[in-house]
């Protein structure tokens, strides 16, 4: 079976050799500039697919748009790999690099070899790109205030047309006809089935693994980051040896959080039974029981009630099933009510008043409820 041609846009380099104005470059493809105009322009570097006349098959594009009206793609093919200018042939890529030569003029130059024009393309069929040599102009416009980005693109250069399956009387009309374009919407299904059929080995690795499978498979576990559970996969087959130990959750929890939490487990304040005062008073606050352990997290390395809400799921899916688990989230500040850790969120914070149910403040209250109590015991 003929192998598949394709060209792929998916690195900083990718982009480089091509035209751009009003165009900044990402970790894997371009974006509109920020304090740019309300538009940005790129045109790709050469194409070629090595065969005159060739019929190219298809284009598959990734980007974060914000409406039709934000990305648009010209799509240009020739046969030829330069075109006269001045009465002189100029390559097509010598052309799109030529500062001096206007915008416009680059255009004039090119809409005779212009073979789709599309808005905000996701997948199209090149019905009517012909020819050994491709190029794309994309426009990227600004929709209020907010910049479209192109992450990645693939443009077949052939296909495997069904029509070769076919008995000899349906080929005769040629790959422009019906037949052959209804086919190739089944065809670009199939290229897309075997493609993933084929790397589906990458997404067992989680450095190489696809974002988008990794953002699927982190809505499992409540992670809304697909880069965190990269870092959290790496190296879990040799951690599982340890699962349901100390050393494991503090590995999985320093990973998701980005720094190491603090565990107080019941024989922790049994060493202190020796000092009285002391062993009440941890006794009280954290000695639940035997089997039961306290997880203490800072609030900055879980912000958000999501962060923590996944943190406790993880925390009860890798916890033994006799321990019982109490994540403690620790507030940077001096409350009332809640335990001081020095050096951990031991720090001064910002005057507040107090509050009654949210409604009355009480601007001072020290010394108050001494003075009635003082009152009351006179009476």
């Amino acid at each position: 079976m003929e192998q598949l041609r394709y060209f792929v846009f998916n690195k900083k380099r990718d982009y480089e050799s091509g035209y751009q104005n009003g165009i900044r470059m990402t970790g894997q493809g371009i974006a509109l500039e920020e304090g740019a105009s309300q538009n940005g322009t790129f045109i790709s570097r050469l194409l070629d697919s090595g065969e005159d006349g060739n019929q190219w098959h298809r284009a598959v594009i990734e980007s974060k748009d914000y409406g039709d009206d934000s990305i648009k793609f010209y799509i240009y093919c020739s046969d030829r790999d330069s075109v006269p200018v001045d009465g002189r042939l100029c390559p097509w890529e010598a052309l799109f690099r030529d500062r001096e030569i206007p915008l416009e003029k680059k255009r004039r130059l090119m809409e005779p070899f212009l073979a789709h024009i599309v808005q905000n393309p996701r997948d199209i069929l090149l019905y009517h790109a012909r020819g050994r040599y491709l190029w794309l102009e994309v426009q990227l416009f600004c929709q209020a205030g907010f910049l479209p980005e192109i992450s990645h693109m693939k443009i077949y250069a052939g296909n495997r047309s069904f029509l070769s399956y076919l008995p000899a009387i349906y080929q005769t009309g040629g790959k422009e006809d019906f037949l052959g374009r209804f086919l190739g919407m089944f065809e670009a299904v199939y290229q897309d089935l075997d493609e993933k059929i084929g790397d589906c080995a990458r997404q067992l690795d989680p450095e190489v693994a696809e974002p988008e499978f990794l953002r699927w498979l982190a809505k499992w576990v409540g992670i809304t980051n697909a880069h965190l559970l990269r870092r959290l996969l790496m190296g879990i087959v040799a951690k599982n040896l340890i699962r349901g130990t100390r050393e494991y959750m503090e590995h999985v929890i320093s990973t998701f959080t980005g720094e190491r939490p603090f565990f107080l487990e019941y024989s922790d304040i049994e060493r202190y039974r020796d000092n009285p005062a002391a062993y009440q008073s941890l006794k009280k606050s954290y000695a639940w029981g035997s089997y039961e352990v306290s997880v203490f997290v800072r609030e900055q390395a879980v912000c958000s009630l999501r962060e923590q809400h996944a943190l406790k799921k993880m925390i009860e899916d890798m916890k033994p099933a006799h321990i019982r688990i109490h994540l403690v989230i620790l507030r940077p500040g001096i409350y009332l009510g809640q335990n001081v850790y020095a050096g951990v969120n031991s720090m001064l914070v910002a005057y507040e008043q107090v509050n009654l149910r949210g409604m009355s403040a009480i601007p001072s209250i020290v010394g108050t409820a001494e003075a009635e109590a003082k009152e009351e015991t006179e009476i």
